[in-house]
């Protein structure tokens, strides 16, 4: 008899990415940056409507030993408004180059990972409710 042996990766997504309401610029890019800690960045320069914002956060746990990558990339669903500066935190250190490889895998207890980025909306972006989407994606190597 046979078997096959596969490994898994499972991410829970506690809660997504999210940024606070703003007005727009009208004369230069308009930024918001929520950090992975869930704190507004220096660079944010406009006026918040709202303080409803928050980093993303997810439980990653995996059925073996071996070595995982993380990739984080924006979708650029949203015209003229991109993620920027896209940092992932996971077990102590602060990602900023993606993919990542060769991180220790998070077990079966499995680690949490909190994201941030800078969300820029260019001067030409159309106001109005935008969601600007990214990919979380983590793999075994």
């Amino acid at each position: 008899m046979q078997f096959n042996a596969s490994a898994a990766i499972s991410i829970t997504e506690i809660q997504p990415l999210k940024y606070p309401s703003a007005i727009k610029n009208s004369s230069k890019s308009t930024i918001v940056v929520v950090n992975w800690k869930g704190a507004l960045g220096k660079a944010t320069n406009t006026t918040l409507l709202d303080n409803d914002y928050h980093q993303g956060r997810y439980l990653i746990t995996s059925d073996s030993t071996a070595p995982i990558s993380i990739d984080f990339f924006q979708l650029g669903n949203e015209y003229k408004i991109n993620l920027k500066s896209l940092r992932v935190r996971y077990k102590n250190q602060t990602l900023k180059s993606f993919p990542a490889s060769g991180l220790a895998n998070p077990g079966l207890d499995g680690e949490y990972i909190e994201i941030g980025a800078k969300v820029v909306a260019g001067k030409n972006a159309t106001p109005g409710l935008k969601s600007p989407q990214y990919t979380l994606r983590i793999e075994e190597q």
